[in-house]
This record gives C-alpha cells, structure tokens and sequence, in this order.
C-alpha cells in the first residue's frame, strides 16, 4: 500500500487501522445489571488512523523524511490531507498529526520503522 499526508509520501505502507468512535455518555443504574444502563449518544464521533510503514533511502533522505514528518506536526498545524491507497474515503476530510514515532534498527542502515496517527476532523484555526 501507498500513502501520502499532505504532500509528503509515507513511503511503504504495511498496515493502515481506522479507528471510530462515539463519545457516548453511560448512567448504569444503582442495583441493576448492564442492560438497565442508559446510554446517550451526545458527543458525536472522533476517527483515528493509525499509520504503520517503513521509508527506504540513504541516512540523508531518512533524516529528510523524519524532519518532514515532524516539521507538519509543529504544535500550529493546519489542516492535511490523508490519501490511501487502501482506501479513498478520506480524501474529502482534513487531518492532523496526534503521534509520530520512528525507528531505526541498526540492523538495517537503509530503513527507517514509523507509526503515524492521525485525528480526523475541522481544524479550528
């Protein structure tokens, strides 16, 4: 699989997880089981990806990748595109970047490990 955020590509992609939830809001009642509780669908929906890959390249262009990640993920981010291969639905949301971790195995001196998540949503500026 492929995939760019923003116009940055993520290189090979190994796996891609989505993740919805509802922000539901739960009264279990006193002295009763489970199917007593009451259930309200009040705080709407969040969706995370999360993003597994590796990026090939020199030491040069694996610094060059991780400074660019991280340069978007600036503590003033603007809205990014997400685009998959896997999966076209997103390209009509925005994103920001929630986490970034890398790393990097001595083992193999051409290629860096990643885990990008991302948070979906309109991006209050």
């Amino acid at each position: 699989m492929s995939a760019t955020i923003g116009t940055k590509s993520l290189g090979d992609v190994q796996s891609e997880e989505s993740t919805k939830s509802s922000g539901l809001f739960d009264m279990p009642m006193p002295l009763q089981d489970s199917d007593k509780t009451l259930i309200m669908d009040l705080m709407g929906t969040t969706r995370t990806i999360t993003v597994n890959g590796s990026f090939t390249g020199t030491t040069s262009e694996l610094r060059t990748f991780i400074g660019d990640i991280e340069t978007l993920q600036n503590g003033e981010q603007t809205a990014l595109t997400f685009v998959s291969s896997w999966y076209t639905g997103y390209s009509e949301t925005t994103f920001l970047i929630q986490g970034f971790t890398h790393t990097k195995d001595s083992a193999d001196e051409n290629r860096v490990k990643y885990t990008l998540t991302l948070l979906e949503g309109s991006v209050l500026t």
